[in-house]
């Protein structure tokens, strides 16, 4: 016998109603996880193409950083390659008539003082064309088969000197300046400059040099500075 007391009466129409609204959720489920694979996909193509980037955006820093130091250090050498030509230039201004023959380019400058053993028995206080070494004279040793003795030589940072000596390890493009004392040749060092040489007997460049030769005293303070800030850029 059956209990109709606990029977619940469904209406067919909520039933299709219910199927509908499943059928529905089945292909909402199904677009889902369509877009959750298109999306992990995605991810999956994006991820190494953002590591990429990333590396490529910190390679560019260091580069734009590299070429920011070398612009730098650039910009430093031009304006000391732009002192070094003021310089000669105003050299040239103060003897314009320097002539044909003189002639410029770098050399190797060292100082060397009077009478000091360390040059040999032959240091007996003269220069090689018998001048007394005297480090107020601005005397210069040369390689007299290159530069003759009697030239006129500007050295950059220095001024004027005579070439009035020569050495044993003066050759070629070498120069030796007369200093006073051993501890102002041992503080220049070695040193690279460009030099001028005024050959003697060059018509019109006496006059301008020797003036200038003949009174050091009045270039001291800037022959110092100029030395210091050499040895401040080569240090």
């Amino acid at each position: 016998m059956t209990n109709w007391g606990t029977a619940i009466v469904i209406d067919p129409r909520v039933l299709d109603d219910l199927k509908g609204d499943v059928t529905r959720l089945g292909v909402t489920r199904k677009r889902l996880l369509v877009c959750a694979s298109m999306l992990v996909a995605f991810v999956a193509l994006l991820v190494p193409v953002l590591w990429k980037s990333q590396a490529r955006v910190a390679r560019l820093t260091e580069d734009n950083a590299a070429l920011r130091e070398q612009y730098q250090m650039a910009s430093t050498a031009l304006e000391t390659m732009t002192q070094s030509h003021r310089k000669i230039l105003a050299a040239t201004e103060v003897a314009p008539t320097v002539g044909t023959k003189s002639w410029g380019r770098q050399f190797v400058v060292t100082q060397y003082i009077p009478r000091s053993p360390d040059y040999g028995k032959f240091n007996d206080g003269f220069t090689a064309t018998m001048k007394k070494a005297d480090p107020n004279a601005r005397i210069v040793a040369v390689d007299p088969a290159l530069i003759p003795y009697g030239s006129r030589v500007w050295i950059e940072g220095l001024g004027w000197f005579n070439a009035e000596d020569c050495g044993s390890a003066i050759k070629g493009f070498r120069l030796d300046v007369l200093a006073a004392t051993t501890k102002d040749a041992m503080r220049y060092g070695k040193q690279k400059r460009f030099v001028i040489v005024v050959p003697p007997g060059t018509e019109g460049a006496s006059a301008g040099t020797t003036a200038m030769l003949r009174s050091p005293s009045g270039d001291a303070g800037s022959d110092d500075t100029e030395r210091r800030r050499a040895e401040e850029r080569i240090g």
